[in-house]
């Protein structure tokens, strides 16, 4: 099943593409992104999506809100977009220090995901930084495999 989708999802692209979709998708800094990194960002997306809804939303919630001062925000959230690297450390490893996001102090422990793979944390973390007006662009799997080695756990 998993297999069709993606098949579904390729042709679903490809269509897009042969038919001269537009390539309206910008990176962080404003300029258009190539055909390649703008399907690859909307796979990550969709992607993303599904292993969000499966592992985080629970928590943050389907629309990125939180739930009050026990769960952050992840929509419009500063602490997520001002440190990616560490926002996929606590995807895969969690977390279990205070922190402030928008001017609001949580110290709710947040367990992490250890069995998703570093595309999977890619998926996740492209998807949550460019949903609910956040826009980060790609975090592609090279950077998160990276920025996961550094880890300090």
């Amino acid at each position: 099943m998993k297999i069709l989708n993606g098949f579904l999802f390729l042709g679903l692209l490809l269509s897009i593409i042969s038919c001269g979709g537009s390539n309206n998708e910008q990176d962080k800094d404003g300029k258009k992104l190539d055909r390649r990194t703008e399907i690859r960002l909307m796979q990550y997306k969709v992607e993303g999506k599904k292993l969000y809804q499966l592992h985080c939303a629970n928590c943050h919630q389907e629309n990125g809100e939180g739930l009050a001062r026990l769960y952050p925000r992840l929509a419009g959230s500063d602490y997520l977009l001002n440190d990616l690297p560490r926002a996929a450390c606590i995807i895969k490893y969690g977390q279990s220090d205070t922190i402030t996001v928008n001017g609001v102090e949580f110290n709710q422990v947040m367990p992490g995901v250890p069995t998703l793979t570093p595309i999977e944390v890619a998926e996740i973390l492209t998807y949550v930084s460019n949903s609910w007006g956040n826009e980060a662009g790609i975090s592609s799997t090279r950077d998160v495999s990276k920025w996961l080695d550094d880890c300090k756990r």
